[in-house]
C-alpha cells in the first residue's frame, strides 16, 4: 500500500512540473471599458513559459459588448518544446462606467483559449477588469487598470490533467493619440498546470472616428 501511495505521488509530481514546464501564458492587453473596434500587436515574456508574439481584434458588438479574436506563436524556454499556436475568443460585457460617484470603469470578460501543439492545452477564464481613465492633455490619458480571472484548465498531453488557474493582469494604457496607444502590462498566475509570472509590451490602433 505505501509502495502504491509512493508511485502515485512520484507519477502526480512528475505530472505537474511537466504541465508546469510546458505551459503558455500572456495577458490579456484588455482596458476596462469596450473598444469599438481595435488591433493590437503584443509580445510577451514569461520566463520558462516562453516568449508569445500576439496579434488581437476587437470589435463592439454593441454599447457595452465587445468580442476579441487572437492569434499568437509561443515559443517556449524549455529545451526540446516545440512552438506553440495559440487562438483564442473573448467576449466582454460593461458592467459599470466611471462616474463622479464612482470612479471606476468595470468590464465583466469570459473566454477561451488553445495552444496548438505538443502538448495541446485549452484555458477557458472568467474575470472582471477594474480600471480608471485620466485625461493627462487634449489627446493624451492613462488608464491603469487590473484584471483578475479564475480559470479552468486543461491539458490533453498530460494524463488529460484538468486543473484552476488564477490569473491577475496589473496594466497601464498609455493613449498617444486618439488612434494610438502604448500598453505594458504585467502578469501573475497561479494554478494547478499553469503557473507562469511575465511581462507584455503591446501597441493598439483604433480605426479614425471609432474611438471613445
Amino acid at each position: 500500500m505505501r509502495h502504491s501511495l509512493l508511485v502515485l505521488s512520484v507519477a502526480l509530481a512528475t505530472a505537474s512540473s511537466t504541465a508546469a514546464a510546458q505551459a503558455w501564458s500572456y495577458p490579456v492587453f484588455q482596458t476596462p471599458v469596450v473598444e469599438f473596434r481595435e488591433f493590437n500587436v503584443g509580445v510577451a515574456d514569461a520566463g520558462k513559459g516562453g516568449t508569445t508574439l500576439l496579434v488581437q481584434w476587437r470589435e463592439a458588438l454593441a454599447t457595452r459588448s465587445q468580442f476579441t479574436l487572437e492569434a499568437g506563436l509561443v515559443a517556449p524556454d524549455a529545451r526540446g518544446q516545440s512552438n506553440l499556436l495559440a487562438l483564442g475568443a473573448q467576449y466582454a460585457f460593461q458592467l459599470l462606467r466611471s462616474t463622479s460617484e464612482v470612479p471606476l470603469d468595470v468590464l465583466f470578460t469570459a473566454g477561451a483559449g488553445v495552444a496548438l501543439g505538443d502538448p495541446v492545452t485549452l484555458r477557458i477564464p472568467v474575470g472582471v477588469n477594474v480600471g480608471h481613465r485620466f485625461t493627462l492633455n487634449d489627446n493624451t490619458t492613462l488608464t491603469p487598470y487590473v484584471h483578475p480571472r479564475l480559470s479552468l484548465d486543461f491539458c490533453g498531453d498530460c494524463g488529460d490533467a484538468t486543473g484552476l488557474g488564477i490569473d491577475f493582469d496589473v496594466g497601464a494604457s498609455w493613449e498617444v493619440t486618439r488612434v494610438l496607444a502604448l500598453r505594458g502590462v504585467a502578469f501573475f498566475g497561479g494554478g494547478d498546470l499553469f503557473g507562469k509570472n511575465g511581462i507584455g509590451l503591446s501597441v493598439a490602433y483604433r480605426p479614425p472616428g471609432l474611438n471613445r
